[in-house]
């Protein structure tokens, strides 16, 4: 009997080094590339690697793949030293050399059945491949002081992170305080800093702003917001820029906390719409405005933008997130598990995402009505918004202080009106 399966698998090496292949016979034009592989070459290169890993299977042993990757190996170092010797260029480069070693290892993934783990990491083969010149663009744009921040920003998070307890300490019944939760929150501050100089290296200071509120809001609008008021006091010039990232993520909470419940149980969907989705409104609005008014505001901004790392602002937010948390689960036991209301208030001026699973297991548990949800859903987000103005307002650079009022009047203002009609229901 044929087996097709086997054919299947030797098909998707092929086509694997036939694909980069074909990208690489593309950069070919460039006369700065070195040609050691083309279209034909890689092809052969993938369906060896799922052939020697077949023979492998059949003689129970890794060798046959194993003398094939030091064969291509060799032959791959033999054409760099001739290439650099005709050439007299000692620093030919050897990017295509390490993709056709990675087809031959992709071929061998393909024999074992991992198709979508070899197709995904073609994928991403190609986009390092195809993308040379915005990385290398965007490698020149680095400085030395930018290196060193992403270092120190690798150091906190791979190094510290994984050795702290993670275990919740505090008084009995307040033991809420878990050194690996602060310090995540810690590096996740610090982490949406370097998505949003990314951003802002890429496609400038205006939009790689307020592209990381969309982003910053669908994981923390909180850790957002501390983020942007540490970086306004050293880019004071961009403080309307700031302040609208910081809006747009308060909306954007609002989205994800609608998609939350109504993952956890979809009945909710219609219930939640009105009092979710209606506080977006004055946010997305008066983030519209900032835009507008930032667009006749034709004043020069400095293009230089601070460093992405500051630890030291990131432990003192880490710190203040920790109090907030501690006050609001204190308050929670002070008022006892039946002021249900009253607890989401305090509780969601600390951790909103929390406090909707929590009460989201209840209504499925029939623990409380959908009337009840509602209500403390409003507090919960209402007290996080009255928290995150405050942070900016006191925390931020002068110039934040003004815009955020508006926006903060606006959002609670609807919310408290959401929550006066369901309270009279």
């Amino acid at each position: 009997m044929i087996d097709f399966e086997i054919f299947y698998r030797l098909a998707a090496a092929l086509g694997i080094g036939f694909v980069i292949g074909m990208q690489r016979e593309h950069t070919y034009f460039d006369k700065t590339d070195r040609h050691p592989a083309g279209v034909r070459t890689f092809s052969m290169v993938g369906f060896c690697g799922a052939l020697t890993a077949c023979l492998g299977v059949s003689m129970e042993s890794v060798a046959p793949f194993i003398t094939g990757f030091v064969v291509i190996g060799l032959l791959l170092a033999a054409s760099h030293v001739s290439f650099s010797i005709n050439h007299k260029d000692v620093s030919a480069g050897i990017t295509t050399s390490i993709a056709l070693i990675l087809v031959y290892l992709l071929g061998g993934m393909c024999w074992f059945g991992r198709l979508l783990e070899a197709c995904m990491v073609m994928v991403v083969l190609l986009l390092l491949l195809s993308a040379k010149k915005p990385l290398h663009d965007f490698a020149n744009k680095l400085s030395t002081e930018d290196i060193t921040a992403t270092v120190k920003f690798a150091v906190i998070s791979l190094m510290i992170l994984p050795f702290l307890p993670n275990k919740a300490f505090g008084p009995p019944g307040l033991e809420v305080l878990n050194p690996h939760t602060i310090w995540l929150f810690v590096v996740f501050i610090s982490g949406i800093g370097f998505v949003s100089y990314v951003l802002i290296k890429i496609i400038g200071p205006g939009k790689g702003i307020w592209l990381t509120g969309l982003f910053g809001g669908l994981a923390s609008s909180t850790a957002l917001t501390l983020n942007m008021v540490g970086r306004s006091h050293e880019n004071e010039t961009y403080a309307n820029d700031f302040t609208m990232s910081i809006v747009l993520s308060w909306a954007v909470m609002y989205a994800r906390l609608y998609l939350i419940c109504v993952f956890l149980m979809p009945a909710l969907a219609a219930p939640l719409a009105v009092p979710l989705l209606v506080p977006m409104v004055p946010s997305l609005g008066y983030a519209l405005f900032i835009k507008f008014r930032k667009s006749m505001d034709h004043s020069e901004k400095s293009s230089d933008f601070s460093n992405p790392f500051k630890l030291l602002p990131a432990i003192k937010f880490g710190l203040i997130f920790t109090v907030v948390m501690f006050v609001a689960n204190a308050a929670r036991v002070y008022f006892g598990s039946g002021a249900l209301i009253a607890c989401s208030f305090f509780g969601g001026a600390a951790a909103v995402d929390a406090l909707v699973f929590s009460l989201v297991d209840m209504s499925l548990n029939a623990s409380i009505t959908c009337r009840e949800l509602i209500l403390s859903l409003l507090m919960a987000s209402l007290a996080n918004t009255v928290v995150k103005g405050a942070l900016v307002f006191f925390l931020g650079a002068k110039s934040m202080r003004r815009p955020i009022v508006p926006a903060v009047v606006l959002i609670c203002g609807v919310t408290i009106a959401m929550i006066a009609f369901y309270f009279t229901m």
